[in-house]
């Protein structure tokens, strides 16, 4: 049988979604009546890190960042769609910094990544799912539905990555439920310290996988029916690519399929998701087919505290968007009357102080920019010092009261 295209896949998409397509049109449309003027994201070309680099193939490009060296700043990989070819990882290393990037293509034995070849497409995600300090990568492969499972056995500032068995693969069992390409993306969906997956497959099926397991030893577990949070999410082929961020800085992470927003609209550990018109982001797309098989990826690439996205394309380029003036604040107004986060980028630990003006219980919680809650601390002062264990990198300090987030700060740890 001959191997499938993206053009004859976009095709038989197209025919089995017609009336889907519809509603998420009309559904656009009314998010641009009310928000059009607040969240904006416009493509930067000109300040575009990324501008001057493209996969081999030129088809299509599938970035991912994560600081794999541990200098404090954000390198990319990028998976490429390769047709009936062999599918390969290219590797950008920041050589700039955290504030002025600067990214330099590295290949041979240099990239940790060079003996990855898979069928057709390859996805890229990094997450440290072992909670030993180091990222490690899980690849979504073209045609099988597989999830690949590379660990890092390396260290946080010299990745070696090996690629593992089925039995030493915790998603081994995607490729039995997920139809031709499966691509995943990882949350602590349920607020429980370890990180879930979800997949939406090449079919617009979505697979949520609850981590049953811990943060050092995941088990996944394939979840349905009323326990499935994601069994609301419309369904349709031609797009299956799912990304997770906390875009209105409620301390419930959202989810966004490719740029739909689903508001979770539930609670830390009963998460609940919808399409919303409220507060939506909205991106310059400048065509549909060009960005449909291209997750979002969420970043502060020059640590300015404005969230920027990343899109692979089919030209295998990558497109560089940022938030216009008008965007949203990452603060939340809130009745706290004042947060000083001292240092902040930090190389030791952060020293927090606050004042409420309110006669309740406050707490801080830390977490990653996946969602993964790494500390949770009560308030019983006007300061609080914590940080120094974390390994470089963002975080979100979110401050709370009566269970409600009153105040969001990103952290930086160098």
């Amino acid at each position: 049988m001959p191997l499938p295209t993206r053009e004859n896949i976009t095709f038989n998409k197209w025919l089995r979604s017609t009336q889907t397509f519809a509603v998420i049109a009309i559904a656009v449309l009314l998010c641009t009546k009310i928000s059009a003027q607040k969240n904006n994201f416009t493509i930067d070309q000109r300040n575009n890190p990324l501008k001057n680099f493209s996969v081999v193939t030129n088809k299509e490009s599938h970035p991912f960042f994560v600081d794999i060296d541990g200098d404090g700043d954000l390198d990319c990989f990028s998976g490429e769609y390769a047709n009936t070819q062999l599918s390969k990882i290219y590797y950008y290393r920041n050589d700039g910094t955290n504030k002025k990037p600067f990214f330099k293509q590295v290949s041979g034995e240099s990239n940790p990544l060079n003996k990855v070849a898979t069928n057709t497409l390859t996805l890229p995600y990094f997450v440290d799912i072992d909670a030993d300090g180091d990222y490690d990568c899980f690849i979504g492969e073209g045609l099988t539905g597989a999830i690949l499972y590379y660990k890092n056995t390396g260290t946080a500032n010299n990745a070696v990555f090996q690629k593992q068995s089925a039995a030493h693969n915790p998603l081994s069992m995607a490729k039995f439920l997920t139809s031709g390409i499966a691509n995943p993306a990882f949350a602590d969906v349920d607020a429980d310290g370890d990180y879930d997956c979800l997949i939406i497959d090449e079919d617009g099926n979505e697979n949520y996988f609850k981590n049953t397991g811990t943060g050092k030893n995941p088990v996944f577990v394939h979840v349905t029916n009323s326990e499935d949070p994601f069994t609301s999410l419309i369904s349709y082929t031609g797009t299956y690519n799912p990304s997770f961020y906390d875009w209105n800085h409620d301390g419930l992470i959202d989810l966004f399929i490719n740029t739909t927003y689903y508001k979770n609209v539930g609670t830390l550990d009963r998460p609940e998701f919808v399409v919303s018109a409220e507060n939506q982001p909205l991106f310059q797309n400048r065509s549909k087919a060009e960005y449909e098989f291209t997750p979002l990826r969420w970043v502060d690439i020059d640590n300015d505290g404005n969230v920027e996205v990343f899109q692979g394309n089919s030209k295998g380029s990558f497109v560089y968007q940022t938030l216009s003036a008008s965007s949203n604040s990452a603060a939340v107004a809130s009745p706290i009357a004042n947060v000083r986060v001292l240092p902040n980028p930090s190389k030791e630990e952060f020293i927090v102080n606050l004042r409420t003006t309110q006669n309740a219980e406050t707490v801080v919680r830390i977490t990653d920019v996946q969602g993964k809650i790494i500390t949770t601390q009560f308030v019983t002062g006007s300061s609080l010092k914590f940080g120094k264990e974390f390994k470089p990198g963002v975080y979100f300090m979110q401050v709370m009261q009566n269970n409600n987030v009153v105040y969001t700060q990103k952290l930086v740890k160098e």
